[in-house]
């Protein structure tokens, strides 16, 4: 591991703990002083061309176009994720999905991963077969494009035969929760049991989560709702499951007309 990727490692690790409300460590001028020595070290070695800053995720709801000179935005973010080294996943990637939409999204949509193969563009996030459902779903729903933002729980592409394990889901956790924190959407959406699972940090099946809100909080700022519903891929092998899919967007489209739309 080079200066840098060590230096990104502990980053995520002080932006993930600040997501959980952890605004204060005992020794914090220790804490200063060793990453300021790291990104000396990385400055004089050159590695990767650029020191990366240190970041401060804010703990309140703020969306990216309106963060601070010291904040991370969704944009720089995203370049942290494509570039990620802190688990074995970035070993096989093909492509990462940080995720795309309005920069102030009244829904935050979450889906597992993306499963690349031969036939997958570098555009997709769900899968080809799967955004072309999505946003077909979304369109009934009468949603704008600038209304929402979609995105994975883990943000790198894997294999078929691959399932990520728990510490590579908690790893790609503290990324959404900063994304989570910068978009302050109005409703999140969790397509698939594992991002449902993650978020709710619970194990129940998503047959017993969908078709209600749960409660999502990042750090010490407002809950969001939260609704989990079937993924894209479930959908076109199991048909039958989209008319329940099709009434959780129902309740998400009109919780979203009670709470008023930033659009």
């Amino acid at each position: 591991m080079t200066t840098t990727e060590l230096l990104k490692s502990i980053r995520s690790l002080v932006a993930y703990h600040q997501s959980c409300g952890v605004n204060y460590y005992h020794n914090r001028a220790a804490l200063e002083e060793g990453l300021k020595q790291l990104e000396r070290l990385a400055a004089e070695a050159g590695d990767e061309g650029k020191t990366p800053q240190r970041q401060r995720v804010p703990t309140n709801d703020l969306a990216a176009e309106k963060s601070g000179p010291d904040t991370v935005t969704i944009a720089e973010l995203a370049k942290e994720i494509q570039t990620c080294r802190l688990c074995q996943l970035c070993e096989t990637r093909k492509v990462s999905t940080a995720g795309k939409g309005g920069l102030s999204p009244d829904l935050l949509v979450v889906g597992d991963w993306l499963v690349h193969s031969s036939g997958t563009s570098g555009e997709a996030l769900f899968g080809d077969q799967q955004d072309q459902m999505f946003t077909r779903m979304i369109g009934a729903i009468e949603m704008q494009q600038s209304g929402v933002f979609v995105t994975n729980l883990i943000k790198c592409s894997v294999a078929e035969s691959c399932r990520p394990e728990a510490s590579q889901i908690t790893t790609c956790m503290s990324y959404l929760k900063q994304q989570i924190t910068l978009l302050s959407p109005r409703i999140i959406l969790t397509m698939g049991t594992v991002a449902s699972q993650a978020l709710l940090d619970i194990t129940r099946p998503l047959i017993a989560l969908r078709g209600r809100f749960h409660r999502f909080k990042v750090g010490s700022g407002q809950p969001i709702l939260l609704m989990p519903t079937f993924h894209p891929s479930y959908l076109l092998k199991n048909p039958e499951m989209k008319q329940p899919t099709w009434n959780d967007l129902q309740l998400v489209r009109k919780k979203l007309g009670e709470l008023g739309g930033k659009q």
